[in-house]
């Protein structure tokens, strides 16, 4: 896709909501109404993921990320509704496909032989297609059930040529964060987009992830098939289950519960336990596979996004984490500023006190402030999300390159586990994971009251 075509497809989603509401102003009450919005929004959603699945690339990966981030933004608008997700989200696995040949071909130009030949069977119907690839089922000569994910031909330039665009690259931040974002971080932002390019890096990623909860009781990752993989064709064996969606929408409250946990457990633990992050949460990048015993499988899928966050990252994010696990409210509140401060995100210590952060530590803290369970919902997703975007626009906090991805992948997380609206303990789980913390604090290296107090 040119640059120029995604421009005009973009066009097209802002006038497709403008018309719609200038129908409304002279058809119905001036003063319009939520109701009003929301089909305005919707209007906007269907150009949107009419677009985005012609186009795929950048565009497609907007419209995925509006289908479920409640900051991110919908032709022109922060936020979309919840008709307008609906919509869109579609694109998180089932976007227009393109034909058996071309794809063929791809496998033919990387792996040297056509599909039929290298696989005992295989599907020439896609199971599955994204913002950069589709997926087909197919079989090995010993039995094994595997899909093969499959680059679009011309998506990488595609895609590089969007990510030209700095303008565009903040809408990629998604959760109202991007207009706060300085040159440092949209340009890690662009370059982890452009690694999802490369499926020889996404295979070892997936194997680092495998090998790092590997006796966990239920995180599975699939296994790659590195033969028959390459940079543009990624083959694996095959998962099952029910997406996030179909579960949220039916599962009973004990399965939600479990897939809950288990979604916080690699998303949230994944970089504070194992110093790894997946930046991209998408929900259709999770099966819930139940089991007789009334237990759950989750499969996690899709690690074109994946990379080491470094321990300086990683250590500064547990004594955020570890502020929030304290029981000691005057040692829990200068450790979890300690953290901030630790992983430049606390620009200025003089707005600690504001309306906007106090909001932002409350909501952040909600999940891991009871002993109990707690319900996390779509509301409390879009709370936190809100509460970030004010506390970031405020000019108190931000986003450096160093951890940027960390928290857009983190506020995308909550939106995902708030589509299975659970309750459970997410703080027991948190504790497991990281401990408490308190043989580990450490006042040198940046940290501690001289460390808050040079940011005045």
């Amino acid at each position: 896709m040119s640059e120029d075509s995604r421009r005009r497809a973009e066009t097209k989603v802002k006038w497709a909501r403008l018309w719609a509401r200038a129908k409304q102003i002279v058809s119905t009450d001036p003063s319009g109404s939520d109701e009003d919005d929301l089909l305005v929004d919707e209007e906007a959603a269907k150009v949107l993921a009419t677009q985005a699945g012609r186009l795929k690339g950048g565009l497609a990966k907007v419209a995925q990320l509006a289908a479920y981030d409640p900051g991110a933004t919908l032709g022109g608008r922060s936020g979309a509704t919840r008709s307008a997700r609906a919509v869109l989200a579609g694109l998180w696995d089932h976007a227009p496909a393109i034909s058996a040949s071309a794809i063929a071909r791809v496998i033919e130009e990387d792996l040297g032989k056509s599909p039929q030949a290298l696989f005992a069977s295989w599907d020439s119907a896609p199971l599955a297609s994204a913002s950069i690839g589709q997926v087909h089922a197919a079989t090995l000569a010993d039995g094994t059930s595997v899909v093969v994910k499959v680059q679009y031909p011309g998506v990488a330039e595609a895609l590089r040529a969007d990510l030209d665009d700095t303008a565009f690259v903040r809408k990629l931040a998604g959760s109202e964060v991007g207009r706060t974002l300085d040159d440092a971080a949209l340009a890690a932002l662009g370059l982890a987009v452009r690694g999802e390019l490369d499926y020889r890096a996404e295979a070892a990623a997936m194997t680092e992830f495998a090998a790092a909860w590997q006796d966990h009781r239920v995180l599975r990752f699939p296994r790659v098939i590195a033969e028959l993989s390459s940079g543009r064709v990624l083959t694996m064996t095959r998962a099952k289950g029910k997406t996030v969606v179909e579960t949220g929408g039916s599962g009973s409250p004990e399965t939600r519960r479990l897939a809950a946990l288990a979604i916080f457990e690699v998303t949230w633990g994944s970089p504070l336990a194992h110093g790894l992050l997946n930046a991209d949460p998408n929900p259709g990048n999770f099966l819930i596979d139940e089991q007789p015993d009334g237990g759950i499988h989750l499969w996690c899928l899709d690690f074109g996004c994946a990379f080491a966050v470094g321990d300086e990252v990683r250590d500064a994010d547990r004594e955020i984490f570890w502020g929030l696990l304290d029981d000691d409210n005057a040692s829990a509140a200068e450790r979890f500023r300690v953290g901030l401060a630790r992983a430049g995100l606390l620009r200025r210590a003089d707005l600690l006190a504001s309306t906007a952060h106090r909001d932002w530590e409350r909501a952040l803290a909600a999940p891991f402030a009871t002993h109990g369970d707690f319900h996390w919902s779509a509301q409390f997703a879009t709370d936190l999300a809100s509460a970030t975007g004010r506390v970031l626009a405020i000019g108190g906090m931000a986003l450096p390159a160093k951890v940027l991805m960390l928290w857009r992948q983190r506020l995308g997380a909550a939106a995902v586990i708030g589509m299975l609206d659970a309750k459970a303990p997410f703080r027991r789980v948190l504790l497991e994971l990281i401990g408490n913390g308190r043989r580990a604090l450490r006042w040198g290296g940046g940290g501690g009251p001289a460390a808050l107090q040079s940011l005045v």
